[in-house]
């Protein structure tokens, strides 16, 4: 098999399942009880804790951990809300997690405001200035797109964000962002960044939301007090580690080991645009985007009926955010500005540091294949 969908999951390191293993079958103790084997694995907490904290220069005690990158999304955005009538900004193509947030706040009565984004996801900023007032009090704008690996300049949005509505906080979805470009939440001068280890080579059902020291949350979840009250629930200490492991692993490669990725996605890029020219759009910057996203869109075939083609050649790619992949949904395709003859043909392939130029090569010889019996399916 090979795998070309690493935005939507990632397979585990070896280290870290031995991690899990190692605190699931022999160090399980809970990290609240008071007997010393308890103290253990605490202490292993804070240790993780720390070294998450460190791979974007935030302190230990600016990191809570969650179950998901969607529930640290969750936390940032119902957590920091504390006055109503005011207005919440989000960008048009924030991930599901974000963006069905924005949507129940709106059913709350908040006003909730859209940013629009350019061709390739990018938020645009001239007009992101405009939607600024006193009034916003949230701003939550993704690090990176799931969708097309376009990159927005945070650091630009955040200062227009402190400049025009100074009493708002600005929180971003980091979870495509982390570990895959270097992040400095200190220099980008932002209040709230998510996290989730599934999609840097850790475990799923875990992540983590950095709180910038002054910012007040209120929890969402209630119960026993921990992560210092934000976060009732006992601790996923086997996922913890293991995230903390993933952290580890990549920090020690040369810009976390994605530039051959994306020399290889423009390598895909080109090889496309010159075989199908005029029936397929690149919506990914490949000048200023993450190293591992690529998306395409056909004009003249289904994105999800060439993804089981392809499968059953044993290729894996996905056609979009795998959160909302059961859902008949334009919004994406809209805001990018897509003609209608593309929206039902985009795709997207998304690389880990294992992938290879062969792997690449395979991939456009089974497109090439399927294209010509899938050209006038609809």
């Amino acid at each position: 098999m090979i795998y070309l969908d690493n935005a939507a999951t990632t397979r585990m390191y070896d280290e870290c399942m031995k991690e899990f293993e190692r605190y699931s079958l022999f160090e399980y103790f809970n990290p609240s009880a008071l007997y010393n084997l308890s103290l253990g694995v605490n202490n292993s907490v804070k240790n993780a804790r720390r070294a998450i904290a460190s791979a974007i220069n935030a302190d230990a005690d600016e990191i809570i951990f969650t179950a998901s990158g969607s529930e640290a999304d969750n936390l940032a955005i119902f957590g920091g809300l504390k006055r109503k009538n005011k207005k919440l900004i989000f960008s048009s193509v924030e991930h599901s997690a974000v963006y069905n947030s924005a949507l129940e706040l709106k059913n709350q009565g908040y006003t909730v405001i859209f940013a629009p984004v350019d061709g390739f996801g990018r938020v645009d900023a001239e007009k992101f200035i405009e939607l600024l007032d006193e009034d916003v009090i949230l701003v939550s704008i993704m690090q990176v797109s799931n969708e097309t690996g376009a990159v927005n300049d945070i650091k630009k949005l955040a200062e227009y964000t402190k400049e025009y509505a100074k009493n708002a906080l600005f929180h971003v979805d980091g979870v495509q962002g982390f570990m895959k470009i270097k992040t400095n939440v200190k220099n980008l001068g932002i209040d709230l960044y998510s996290m989730s280890a599934h999609k840097i080579h850790g475990p799923k059902g875990v992540g983590a939301l950095y709180i910038r020291k002054g910012v007040n949350l209120k929890p969402i979840i209630f119960g026993g007090g921990q992560e210092f009250g934000l976060r009732s629930a006992t601790e996923n200490v086997a996922g913890i580690a293991a995230f903390a492991k993933a952290v580890e692993i990549t920090s020690k490669k040369e810009d976390y080991g994605y530039s051959r990725s994306k020399e290889l996605l423009s390598y895909l890029a080109d090889t496309l645009l010159k075989k199908y020219c005029g029936h397929i759009i690149v919506n990914t910057d490949l000048s200023n985007c993450a190293p591992h996203i690529l998306s395409v869109a056909f004009d003249n075939i289904r994105g999800e009926v060439m993804l089981h083609a392809l499968e059953k050649r044993g290729i894996i790619i996905g056609t979009g955010s795998a959160c909302s992949s059961k859902k008949s949904n334009k919004r994406i395709p809209l805001s990018l500005g897509l003609r209608s003859e593309f929206f039902d043909g985009m795709l997207r392939i998304s690389l880990s540091t294992d992938n290879t130029k062969n792997d690449i090569d395979r991939l456009i010889e089974a497109i090439d294949i399927e294209y010509v019996s899938l050209k006038n399916y609809k």
